[in-house]
């Protein structure tokens, strides 16, 4: 079935689909098509159709066993195409396995929104778009993201499953080889996970500090370790 939105609320979702938006509405951010983070399989060409496309260019293909993929942590999800007769009215777009169907067969030219998904959990989400059938081209001329959301690198990493006990022996192994121990709670130890988890998808702090609490020794008001994104190797929970 082909993929359908309903509008709630005109202020926030004004865009229609079939319409040309050639700016991302309030609440959204666009990524080009040329992007680094959208990575295209099989036969494509890129064009240029004067100034109505995005930076001026725009991906295309009529082979059924090209695709365009992409990742991106987030909760709202548009596509923009170069509609014309000469495009397909069957598409298959797969977000994380479900898999939905658009057309891009109008006469809009170039940043028409031709798909968009709402309602997702704020998760990072794996997206694959493809032919149905050999009926014409299938365009890309942008992504649009809700603007607290981010493309993201490749098949991420499933989250690690959270620890359900009142406390825990956090091992951080380093890329030196050096083993670090900490004795935590179990919100702290949930902290650290969710850091190393967003820093991974490509947000936050380069470091993180790890109260030493009992280990404080001396004068010292607090003591704490600073773990560094880029020197963890990984890291295991002994919960009890």
């Amino acid at each position: 079935m082909f993929a359908m939105v309903t509008f709630l609320n005109s202020s926030t979702y004004a865009a229609t689909l079939g319409q040309n938006l050639y700016a991302p509405e309030e609440g959204w951010k666009r990524y080009d098509d040329s992007n680094e983070l959208i990575k295209y399989e099989g036969e494509w060409l890129k064009y240029s159709n004067g100034e109505n496309l995005s930076n001026g260019y725009a991906h295309a293909t009529e082979s059924l066993d090209a695709s365009v993929s992409f990742a991106f942590k987030g909760t709202q999800v548009r596509i923009l195409s170069d509609n014309f007769t000469n495009k397909s009215k069957k598409i298959a777009i797969t977000i994380d396995g479900t898999t939905e169907y658009f057309s891009e067969n109008s006469m809009t030219y170039g940043q028409t929104l031709v798909y968009e998904k709402n309602g997702l959990s704020n998760n990072i989400h794996n997206v694959v778009i493809k032919l149905d059938q050999a009926d014409g081209y299938l365009s890309l001329d942008g992504i649009d993201i809700n603007e607290d959301g981010y493309l993201v690198d490749g098949q991420p990493t499933p989250k690690p499953e959270e620890p359900q006990g009142n406390r825990a022996i956090l091992v951080v192994t380093m890329t030196t080889g050096l083993e670090k121990e900490f004795d935590l709670s179990m919100k702290e130890v949930i902290d650290f996970i969710d850091w190393y988890e967003a820093k991974q998808a490509g947000s936050g702090r380069a470091s993180y500090a790890i109260d030493k609490h009992d280990n404080n020794k001396g004068p010292f008001k607090s003591r704490k370790d600073y773990i560094l994104f880029d020197r963890v190797l990984t890291f295991e929970v002994s919960e009890y």
